[in-house]
């Protein structure tokens, strides 16, 4: 009654900024002025041997039914859907 399902994705690139900044903000400026210089570094380079980016997947437990999260009561019944609370109680009498 629940699948697991694709809910979002996105890129992460790892920048190595300024680790000995005192502020979070002057960390930020600091990231912030590296990816404008990565930026500008694609834009003049064709190859990309050496680029380390890693796509991250965001995965979710949905009910199969009503599309809402997965959401259950203290004794496992799921909260979402009639639809799904019926098919739990089916398979919990079965087993």
């Amino acid at each position: 009654m629940f699948k697991k399902i694709l809910v979002d994705l996105h890129a992460e690139i790892e920048l190595p900024g300024n680790k000995y900044a005192r502020t979070v903000e002057s960390q930020a400026d600091a990231l912030e002025q590296d990816a404008r210089e990565l930026t500008e570094f694609l834009k003049d380079h064709r190859s990309r041997d050496s680029y380390q980016i890693n796509i991250i997947r965001e995965y979710e437990s949905r009910c199969e039914f009503c599309g809402y999260s997965e959401e259950r009561d203290t004794d496992g019944t799921p909260v979402c859907c009639q639809k799904a609370i019926e098919e739990f109680n089916l398979a919990k009498a079965v087993a």
